[in-house]
């Protein structure tokens, strides 16, 4: 874990050194809000192609079956680095509960590594992101009745036919597809093994609609340069302290042409390759109100619907919007024009968070 550590910390030092001549540089506010009602949003935006050999979540070459896999992930600081997350292609961070607790899900499509986590337990608004993109889920356990009924995991995903299909993998349960793995304190070491679950509902027959997103080869010549974003979560308290383990920030990297993420456990990488720091050409903040219910937890059903969302894509921010019909259908992001954005090839980070989330650039 000390070499971890220490490979994790020279990567720091690469990054800080990058930004050293922008450090004198002021950063931007961006006034959070909720909507964008001056975006003419479009009644409806169709499913992009599917192009042969091209990835529908990432836009970079692959030819192999497109079943994809969510998992929930600690966003604990004891549960970093995390392992198996440099082959997601798609990470979100969600809230979890009140003042700011997040956790982070797992999308993996082009690759399902053999394990990854750590492994934590599903909240509403996770079951919301999964049934965009209609992949199987993996968990550790959940909220149900007992709490109240906006935050029974459970019977949303009955109502929402996950349970019938066989899409469902609670890791508590007896199985074969997870571990607790040594290196790291209970719970924050159960491990899910996405290769045999991709493989579980493919063999059940399962098949998967791809709802990616929109891509371009072109450099992004819309918006304003960002090469330095920073986020304070607050949940719904402006005046409460900001959520350590979900702060975060994001540098620009000219050579990987993508943005680097750093939290309080140090720059963003795999346990497995400490010295490579993950790279997301898009990061996305994704506006939506929170309600909370008993026991603290958020469960937020406004995933569906629109919004306010600021978009950073190839070192320029556009003030966009986001626009969702209904729990089987994708999301979709848009610049200030209501035209569906195209992102940059490559990995994509989303941030689910409200108005009350701080969020500055230079």
């Amino acid at each position: 874990m000390k070499k971890l550590l220490a490979f994790a910390l020279v990567a720091l030092l690469m990054v800080s050194s990058g930004l050293a001549l922008a450090q004198d540089t002021p950063l931007t506010h961006i006034e959070g809000k909720l909507q964008r009602s001056e975006i003419a949003l479009k009644k409806s935006y169709p499913d992009n192609a599917v192009i042969p050999g091209v990835s529908t979540t990432t836009g970079i070459p692959f030819d192999g079956v497109y079943a994809p896999v969510v998992i929930v992930v600690d966003n604990a600081e004891a549960a970093h680095p995390h392992w198996g997350v440099g082959e997601a292609d798609v990470m979100y961070q969600v809230p979890n509960a009140g003042a700011g607790a997040t956790k982070l899900l797992a999308l993996f499509a082009d690759h399902a590594p053999a394990q990854a986590g750590g492994v934590r337990s599903a909240r509403t608004p996770f079951v919301q992101v999964v049934s965009g993109w209609g992949a199987a889920f993996g968990y550790a356990g959940s909220a149900g009745k007992e709490v109240n009924d906006a935050a029974n995991v459970p019977q949303l995903l009955s109502d929402l036919g996950y349970r019938k299909a066989g899409l469902t993998f609670d890791l508590l349960g007896n199985n074969t597809y997870s571990e607790r793995i040594r290196g790291y304190v209970g719970p924050h070491n159960l491990s899910a093994h996405i290769s045999e679950i991709r493989d579980i509902v493919v063999k059940a027959g399962a098949t998967f609609q791809p709802r990616g997103f929109l891509f371009t080869d072109a450099a992004q010549t819309a918006g304003v340069p960002a090469g330095y974003i920073e986020l304070q979560h607050y949940g719904n308290d402006p005046k409460a302290l900001s959520n350590p383990a979900s702060a975060s920030s994001f540098t620009y990297d000219e050579a990987g042409k993508g943005y680097i993420r750093a939290n309080s456990s140090g720059t963003y990488v795999d346990r497995d390759a400490p010295a490579q720091p993950i790279i997301y050409a898009n990061v996305i903040i994704q506006r939506t109100k929170l309600t909370g219910v008993a026991g603290g937890y958020v469960a937020t059903k406004e995933l569906v619907g629109s919004g306010a969302a600021e978009i950073f894509t190839g070192g320029k921010y556009i003030a966009g919007a986001w626009t969702r019909t209904a729990n089987d259908s994708r999301t979709v992001f848009v610049d200030d024009k209501g035209e569906e954005i195209a992102l940059q090839r490559g990995k994509t980070f989303i941030i689910i968070t409200n108005d009350v989330t701080t969020v500055d650039y230079r």
